[in-house]
């Protein structure tokens, strides 16, 4: 039987290659540099569950940011966390956004801090591909991820070129992008340069006066370089930089709401007859949320053959994102910088048995700073200083031509230091041994069963986590250990005669889960002290009707046990279906999808006690409704170098606030007011027309 264990396969490349000269750029082996193009419900080819977003689906879902093009993913949610800022939360088998990892071709130098407005901020233009492993451990260089990891794979030049993307749509939508690539005569040296642009409008669809959705301007810069140096000595280098303004709440602009702000007497939010469906009668200030977001990232990696079973890879990173923001007229600001290195060697022992094994280190930093909070107010700051040191080391064992096992262990030692909040040093100091296994058998040569088991850990770093930067409360730190999960992953894939069709299923216990608690008047991010766990299933088909047709379906269920509910801030999925029809022929394409999501009963998640009057006399629901929404786009290649497309997102216009608004007051006194009571779309329809161009 032919053998398919991929990651072992590889001892054989390097043997050949070092036998017959071939050259260096077809001896990258690390898994995530080679992108398999896959239809829906089938997986990557590795002993690993791994899901893949291809660039074609990216182009048909005419997703313009990370966060749009993730949510079509079955397993994946993505959900927003504050109507008023916009800020994305990522969920990976139903944990919480902070136990999803983002990786950039394997290197996780993304943090909590980085990822809270970063997922809108985050072009596709320069993405080949998206891999998404799901349940803890699920990396060995990011053993952080609890709920599993999203490895963003960046195209890289492969010839010369210029490729041109541009589309308008209603709701002020604006998406541009320009890649240009080229490879030198002797095919060592690559460059590709992308720029891209994407704006959006305010939302304010229930006429109150307060947006339901924020305006956004993103803008990206990056460049990689390819180079080989000889047949044994190859490197990438790449350099990004970010810019992400969010401006959201008021319908006027940012001057002419501080025109009219009297900081001496801020205003809370109020509303004609003290209701949030009427118009907002206090200064625009009291409504406003305005955060900008520049980051910039550079990584190094440099491959050298030591011998001919032996593969050195060096890696260097360094991330830095700065934030200022404006919160209903207090200002925040924070700096966070990612350092990591990694050392890692890639040992083909024999034709059975590949090992892999390293060591790296992160560290992270983030000082922030408030004219409000720390001075006028004097409150704590939430500056915190993270150190991760590793040690790993992994082996995958070819048992026969049916049987593949992936073993691997890691030692870590973590620090965490909250600056402010404590006088004794390092509030969390802990040495742990994490381990992780993978299993893969070939029922025949279409049924293939993967297995996956591990542990997951994580040190809560920061009270962006649930808060975002307001701190008008002030807040404490009571974190006393690592956030540590265990969990268990189960696929059974098919692939044959067009039909592609995957079912998964997972469970993931934690313990120590961090959470806000604001009992005492102060929030205080705490460790839970009883463990939580999460249970899901997914199945995903596609099925190629034709050359020209293509139906794909999906249906997710997520169990939750009611300690976890009760400490989410958003209401999570629990059952999702979805259906999409491809259709291409004669250079027309013709795509759609339906996306159901089920009700929920919002009190199991803390929707309690929240109501649309300031007397607390008028309740918000209970239940959310179940909801459908549908996209289309219609796409038409004119010749070799252009085309041109147009569709529409949430075709049929299903919005929340059709329902009710996703602002809220509480029964306090005064009543607090609070823009998070969210279970449903936010933005209505948007039609867009566009043209991409190749060269």
């Amino acid at each position: 039987m032919k053998k398919t264990l991929s990651i072992v396969a590889c001892a054989a490349i390097c043997t050949f290659a070092s036998a017959n000269d071939v050259q260096l750029d077809t001896l990258i082996i690390e898994s995530s540099d080679t992108v398999i193009v896959q239809p829906k419900g089938a997986l990557k080819d590795l002993v690993e569950s791994t899901e893949v977003i291809t660039k074609k689906e990216l182009q048909q879902s005419q997703s313009a940011t990370l966060a749009e093009a993730i949510n079509q993913q079955a397993g994946v949610s993505v959900t927003t966390g504050c109507s008023i800022c916009g800020l994305k939360r990522v969920q990976l088998n139903g944990l919480k956004g902070e136990h999803t990892t983002v990786l950039i071709d394997g290197i996780p130098f993304n943090s909590t801090v980085s990822s809270f407005y970063g997922m809108d901020a985050i072009g596709t233009a320069d993405i080949e591909s998206i891999e998404i492993a799901r349940g803890a451990g699920a990396s060995l260089t990011a053993p952080e991820a609890i709920g599993g990891t999203i490895n963003i794979i960046p195209r890289k030049p492969h010839g010369n070129g210029i490729e041109i993307d541009t589309s308008m749509g209603t709701l002020g939508t604006k998406n541009y992008s320009l890649i240009g690539e080229a490879l030198s005569a002797d095919k060592k040296t690559g460059i590709l340069l992308s720029a891209s642009y994407h704006a959006q409008d305010q939302v304010d669809n229930d006429h109150n006066g307060v947006s339901e959705s924020p305006s956004m301007e993103n803008q990206s810069l990056s460049l990689m370089v390819t180079h080989e140096f000889s047949k044994y000595d190859s490197m990438e280098l790449k350099a990004a930089h970010f810019t992400s303004n969010v401006f959201g709440g008021t319908m006027v602009s940012e001057s002419a709401a501080i025109a009219r702000y009297n900081a001496a007497s801020p205003e809370d939010p109020a509303f004609v007859n003290g209701n949030i469906n009427n118009r907002l009668t206090s200064t625009p200030m009291s409504a406003l949320e305005r955060i900008n977001t520049m980051r910039d990232e550079i990584y190094l990696k440099e491959r050298h053959f030591l011998n001919s079973d032996m593969n050195l890879q060096t890696t260097l990173a360094y991330a830095q994102q700065k934030q200022d923001s404006l919160y209903e007229g207090s200002d925040y600001g924070n700096v966070d910088k990612t350092y990591f290195g990694d050392l890692k060697i890639d040992h083909a022992l024999n034709a059975n048995h590949f090992l892999t094994y390293g060591t790296d280190a992160k560290v992270e930093t983030a000082r922030s700073a408030s004219q409000v909070y720390y001075v006028e107010q004097n409150r704590e700051k939430d500056d915190f200083d993270y150190t991760a040191l590793g040690l790993y080391a992994q082996d995958a064992w070819m048992i026969d031509d049916k049987n593949e096992l992936t073993l691997a262990i890691r030692g870590a030692k973590i620090t965490t230091n909250w600056r402010a909040q404590t006088a004794k040093g390092n509030e969390i100091d802990d040495t742990l041994l994490v381990p992780r296994l993978h299993y893969r058998h070939n029922h025949t040569n279409d049924l293939t069963s993967r297995f996956s088991a591990g542990m997951g850990y994580r040190s809560p770093l920061t009270f962006f986590e649930s808060e975002h930067g307001l701190l008008d409360s002030g807040f404490a730190m009571e974190i006393t250990a690592l956030e540590k999960s265990k969990g268990a992953n189960y696929s059974l894939a098919y692939k044959a005669n067009g039909l592609s069709l995957t079912a998964s299923a997972a469970y993931t216990q934690v313990e120590n889960l961090a959470y806000i608690d604001d009992a005492s008047g102060i929030p205080t991010l705490k460790n839970l002290s009883q463990n939580v766990n999460v249970k899901n299933g997914d199945i995903v088909i596609g099925y190629a009707i034709n050359d020209a047709l293509t139906l794909s379906g999906s249906y997710e269920m997520y169990r939750y046990d009611d300690a976890y509910k009760s400490h989410l801030s958003l209401a999570a999925i629990e059952q999702r279906a979805r259906l999409s029809v491809d259709y291409d022929i004669n250079g027309w394409e013709l795509y759609t999808e339906a996306t159901y999501v089920g009700a929920r009963d919002l009190t199991l998640y803390g929707y309690t006690d929240r109501y649309n009057d300031d007397l607390a006399t008028s309740s918000k629901k209970s239940t959310s409704p179940a909801y459908t929404t549908v996209d289309l786009k219609l796409s038409k290649q004119l010749d070799k170098n252009f085309s041109l497309y147009a569709g529409a997102k949430n075709l049929f216009d299903t919005v929340q606030t059709n329902v009710e608004s996703p602002l809220f007051y509480d029964n306090s006194t005064p009543a607090g007011f609070d823009s998070a009571h969210i279970w449903g779309p936010l933005r209505g329809r948007m039609v867009y027309v566009g043209m991409r161009a190749t060269f």
